[in-house]
């Protein structure tokens, strides 16, 4: 057992029969994420062109910058959002809801790029990874002022688009204001007053390629949407992939604030997509839903697995931040009680008020790690939410009218089930009581 130096402090015999106590012990459902079925999941991938992108994404070209497996992805989610708002403002159809997709898109664009600044900025702090991404002075000696352009990206094209120019120079002005901590800057064609290099935007994103993976030809212009919807989606899911696996290896090296820093980018990184989906909120109902039939895509009854499932990426990132409770033993420097005791809950309790100031960086850790379960839950949750008001409730419960809670779906499990961390949120529940009887022995 840890020795609490102010365990004396506790109330004991004159303490509330009404205490709370917390059993850790939870019923034990089905909680395993199911994928779908393989000839479903292959459609998918096929449909997206995920075969093709994870071949960029496994392909590395700067083998001595580390952050390249997360940025890549990370710019070419950004790249399609520039291709979505181009498809979107040559959309035909008059009863398309333009003004608020735009709106969306743009907010979308400028979210992805807080991200990757934050991605950029941290790479920065990092001794190891400073001064490793691919970057190259591109000055115009004609002009005291700067600019730096790439060559490929539709970005710059759409500044110079009449019905696109004040969103593109908005998103610009936002690539400017957010890499200002950082010493490069994404060469997208910002003004670049400080005349830092720029990025190898194109030899890294690679946006020829990736514009050349458009979605099929299906006469339905919702049809574009969706596709790029979900790339967008599938390449935030590979960035968090990423950070999540190296997040391991810093807590295992003691590299707290690294692996602090990273989980904060991975919370965002859910929060995120939330907003991905949220775009299918503004398509037009009845060519959505003619697109779906189109595509095939329906549960059928008895299916556990939602839509979501059956992007193998997604199933990974979840399996991946459910297990990084399992790291919590490692950053407390305790072993699990094979007993049921609590060793974890004490030690945790000591490190929120005895070693605050010496171990804070372990504290961010652990608020991050709940932090990411929280976004995570809420993400499904919403994703549930969307699905019925696109597809309807029947859909969206995957026609389980009348089922049980046990043969629930995945999603309804996923946000219903325990905390993933029930040591931490026993040690606040009863820290919060010793709080709350130590100031009522005051009155």
């Amino acid at each position: 057992m840890v020795d609490l130096h102010w365990k004396s402090n506790m109330p004991t015999s004159d303490m509330s029969p009404k205490a709370p106590k917390l059993s850790l012990s939870f019923h034990n459902h089905n909680t395993d994420i199911f994928s779908t079925a393989p000839s479903l999941r292959a459609a998918y991938e096929n449909y997206l062109h995920l075969p093709e992108l994870r071949n960029h994404w496994n392909t590395p070209h700067f083998p001595n910058w580390t952050n390249e497996p997360i940025v890549k992805p990370a710019l070419q989610a950004l790249e399609i959002t520039f291709r979505f708002l181009s498809i979107l403002l040559s959309d035909p159809r008059p009863y398309s809801n333009r003004r608020e997709r735009n709106r969306r898109l743009e907010s979308l664009a400028i979210h992805q790029i807080e991200i990757i600044a934050m991605l950029c900025e941290d790479e920065d702090h990092n001794s190891a990874t400073r001064g490793t991404a691919p970057t190259a002075h591109l000055t115009n000696t004609d002009n005291c002022q700067t600019r730096s352009y790439s060559q490929e990206s539709l970005l710059p094209r759409l500044a110079t688009w009449y019905k696109s120019k004040d969103a593109a120079q908005r998103i610009l002005l936002s690539v400017e204001c957010q890499m200002r901590r950082c010493h490069y800057t994404l060469g997208l064609g910002e003004p670049n007053l400080a005349a830092k290099p720029s990025l190898l935007y194109d030899r890294v994103c690679k946006p020829r390629e990736i514009h050349a993976l458009t979605g099929q030809r299906v006469e339905n212009h919702e049809n574009d949407a969706v596709h790029a919807t979900h790339q967008i989606a599938e390449c935030w899911i590979r960035a968090a992939c990423k950070l999540v696996e190296r997040i391991g290896d810093a807590i295992l090296s003691r590299r707290f604030e690294e692996a602090a820093e990273d989980l904060h980018a991975v919370e965002r990184i859910w929060k995120l997509l939330s907003e991905v989906e949220d775009l299918h909120l503004v398509m037009d109902p009845d060519d959505f839903l003619r697109l779906k039939n189109e595509l095939a895509v329906r549960s059928s009854r008895g299916e556990t697995a939602s839509f979501c499932f059956r992007s193998k990426e997604l199933v990974e990132l979840t399996k991946l931040c459910r297990d990084l409770r399992h790291n919590v033993p490692e950053i407390l420097e305790v072993e699990v009680d094979p007993k049921g005791g609590p060793r974890i809950q004490e030690a945790a309790m000591k490190l929120y008020v005895a070693e605050k100031k010496s171990a804070f960086e372990k504290i961010h850790v652990l608020q991050a790690m709940q932090a990411i379960e929280a976004a995570m839950k809420r993400f499904f949750f919403s994703y549930k939410q969307v699905l019925a008001v696109v597809m309807g409730s029947s859909e969206a419960n995957g026609n389980r009218v009348g089922l049980s809670y046990d043969s629930a779906d995945s999603l309804t499990q996923i946000f219903l089930e325990p905390t993933y961390f029930p040591s931490l949120d026993a040690a606040k529940t009863f820290l919060g009581y010793f709080w709350d009887n130590a100031d009522s022995k005051l009155v």
